[in-house]
């Protein structure tokens, strides 16, 4: 743990810049998680994103890395184009909106990604990211059990219920931070770095944190992290031919995928949706959630998605090009709403429930074009070319994310992916200067 307080020998590797630089990048991520410091963390985003555009390299470098990280380039136009279309939306004020939540999708790239972060400070950032998140659910987790304990009620173990309390953050953004801190133990494991030397103090925090990832009963995010370690097994068994290696983690995944099953069986209600996908948009049901029974004659988690992506496919078909503009999206889905009789989704006025699909009915085919290119396939492009294999495992679990929610409507989604994307453009080495 003094590695956090930078009270280790490593430490001394850091420049003055790098402390600061890792101060606020720590101070951002304890303040991130609790509700109650969203103040807090806002004026801490400005002062780092400030840091690193205006104190920690030159305008010169930055200059440097720009031209070989225009990914960064077409970050900044797709936010360019968020003002362009509050602008000329019906509802200025409600397209100017949007664009302050999705800030952060401008913030961070032009300022942690035009920044150099080497290994030893990459490394830092990484543990100190993973650690933060274990101690948060870790006092979330024990708080739901007291809870559960004291009011007899075993639901408050699950979901929403374990961020309520301290976060008041949905769980399926939580989850996927979990999946995050996972991948990252498990990179530092991989280049055995100075951080993780005493594993079994890792090994008890990714177990927490996988405890975590099946408690919040994000469907999406027990597939990915799950999917993504059973690839990486594969990866590694094939590279090193190691197959009894692979026999031990899969079963070890099995097995405590069984236990996990058998001691928190209502995450399990939450797949059992999947079977009823049925939906009829006049129906006005109750929306099952991982506590009540299914039934195929009830909104859950599943049709629910399917009814609504029909109806945001219908904006985008109505606005193939330039899209309803920022500020209309929310109108036009309203309108689809209405004309299907979907009284349900109207009333509750549910978002598109698809970040791919509300950027695209937002700003047609070419800001969707252009969104896939700087935040997706150059940056998966660039990481398959330097070998960056956990940035290409945080890029894939946003984007089976994106699947089933709308990321960039809320604050904490364009906070999470703004500073993920950011620094993995960061810790990518540049090409050294012709002399």
């Amino acid at each position: 743990m003094r590695s956090l307080f930078l009270m280790d020998d490593q430490a001394g590797l850091l420049t003055v810049k790098d402390k600061i630089l890792y101060a606020l990048v720590g101070i951002f991520l304890v303040t991130f998680y609790p509700d109650h410091m969203i103040v807090v963390n806002n004026v801490v985003l400005i002062l780092l994103s400030t840091y690193c555009f205006f104190i920690y390299n030159s305008f010169r470098e930055k200059l440097y890395l720009l031209r070989q990280r225009r990914e960064v380039l077409v970050m900044a136009a797709f936010y360019l184009l968020h003002i362009i279309s509050a602008l000329v939306s019906n509802d200025v004020t409600e397209g100017f909106s949007w664009v302050l939540i999705r800030l952060p999708l401008f913030v961070f790239p032009v300022s942690m990604g035009l920044v150099f972060i080497k290994q030893e400070l990459k490394e830092r950032i990484l543990y100190a990211y993973s650690v933060i998140t274990t101690i948060m659910l870790l006092i979330c987790m024990v708080w739901s059990a007291i809870q559960s304990i004291k009011l007899h009620d075993v639901t408050l173990l699950y979901n929403d219920n374990i961020t309520d309390f301290f976060m008041d953050k949905q769980s399926v953004y939580i989850a996927l931070m979990v999946n995050v801190a996972v991948f990252c133990f498990g990179y530092l494991l991989r280049v055995k770095s100075s951080f993780v030397g005493k594993k079994g103090w890792v090994y008890a925090c990714i177990f927490i944190l996988l405890v975590a990832n099946f408690l919040l009963a994000s469907r999406v995010s027990i597939i990915s992290l799950y999917s993504c370690i059973i690839l990486v097994a594969i990866a590694g068994a094939i590279k090193k031919g190691k197959t009894k290696q692979l026999i031990f983690v899969v079963a070890a995944m099995a097995a405590g995928l069984v236990v996990l099953v058998n001691f928190f069986p209502k995450t399990i209600n939450r797949f059992k949706e999947l079977k009823y996908t049925r939906y009829k948009y006049t129906d006005m049901g109750v929306e099952a959630h991982f506590n009540m029974s299914t039934s195929d004659y009830q909104w859950n988690g599943a049709n629910i998605r399917l009814a609504v992506w029909s109806c945001g496919w219908d904006v985008v078909k109505k606005y193939p090009v330039f899209g309803a503009q920022l500020g209309d999206k929310v109108t036009e889905q309203m309108k689809v709403y209405k004309d299907k009789h979907f009284e349900f989704a109207y009333k509750s006025r549910r978002n598109m429930h698809n970040n791919y699909l509300d950027i695209w009915a937002a700003f047609g085919t070419v800001g969707f074009l252009i969104f896939l290119y700087g935040f997706l396939f150059e940056p998966i492009r660039q990481s398959i070319k330097t070998g960056d294999i956990l940035g290409l495992l945080i890029i894939a679990s946003f984007m089976l994310a994106f699947i089933s929610e709308t990321y960039f409507d809320r604050s904490i989604g364009s906070f999470m992916f703004g500073f993920f994307i950011a620094l993995i453009v960061s810790y990518r080495k540049p090409e050294p200067k012709n002399s």
